[in-house]
């Protein structure tokens, strides 16, 4: 079998074999926030109408963010069919390979999430998801656990 360049020059398509395209700022994009979205070619092949989501509609717009963010060949992809509000907005629902989701964590940290938990004393406990290995009570090593801290809640 022959090698066939891939259409933007990379050998190595696949998201798992490549670091994600992650923009320095998240203002900085510029992509549409309602109406119809359609990915570029290489991001989903085939019909047309496989590359096209209505931002309506929260399951396509999902959709579309998962793969532009999984499938991105540049950063200047990213800043063009990303809406900043309505990556806010569905960040916490995207289903994102570990490696896509840290990198953009650890770029944009706001994007990180965020749960609060009330414990019967009246302590909030807020637990951020962070990367990296994590030792627990016991002493042992769990890859990508939560860190936890406690806030006092004003009465």
């Amino acid at each position: 079998m022959s090698y066939v360049a891939a259409r933007d020059g990379r050998k190595n398509r696949s998201a798992a074999g490549r670091a994600p395209s992650v923009p320095t700022t998240i203002e900085g994009m510029h992509g549409q926030s309602v109406g119809i979205l359609q990915v570029p070619h290489h991001m989903a092949a085939g019909h047309p109408s496989r590359r096209r989501y209505d931002l309506a509609d929260p399951v396509q717009c999902r959709n579309a963010y998962q793969q532009i963010l999984c499938e991105a060949s540049c950063c200047n992809e990213v800043e063009d069919l990303i809406n900043p509000a309505l990556l806010r907005q569905v960040w916490r629902d995207l289903h994102l390979p570990s490696k896509v989701r840290e990198a953009w964590e650890t770029r944009h940290p706001g994007l990180r999430r965020r749960t609060v938990a009330r414990s019967p004393g009246g302590e909030r406990t807020v637990v951020t998801r962070v990367s990296g290995d994590r030792t627990d009570v016991r002493g042992v090593t769990r890859p990508g656990r939560s860190r936890s801290t406690r806030v006092a809640v004003a009465r």
